[in-house]
């Protein structure tokens, strides 16, 4: 499984705003072992808006199974991801939200 972290510019930090409009994000892979961060990935379409922007935000992380973030949008019918596809941790340190992350992966079995 893959995990997407909202990050903000301040290093080791969960971005505080909404998921879209963070400038970047740490990408996990979840195994056995725990979480290894794969990449940190840009995000070109942050300050963008509208119906356009969920589509290239699908697309950009397309290969994320689940997204982590502060807080998210309202979803509706702009197409946001899908509930069961993320976790809102608020504005915390990208080690607490690890943590959650991993406590939640624990619970689950």
């Amino acid at each position: 499984m893959r995990v997407a972290i909202a990050l903000g510019k301040e290093e080791g930090r969960v971005y505080p705003g909404p998921f879209g409009h963070a400038p970047r994000y740490a990408i996990y892979e979840a195994a056995e072992e725990g979480l290894r961060l794969v990449e940190v990935r840009e995000n070109p379409h942050a300050n963008e808006h509208g119906e356009e922007k969920h589509a290239k935000m699908r697309a950009l992380l397309q290969d994320v199974d689940l997204k982590v973030g502060a807080r998210f949008g309202h979803g509706g019918s702009l197409g946001a991801f899908p509930v069961a596809g993320r976790l809102e941790v608020g504005p915390v340190s990208l080690e607490e939200a690890l943590a959650l992350l991993m406590e939640r992966r624990n619970s689950a079995g």
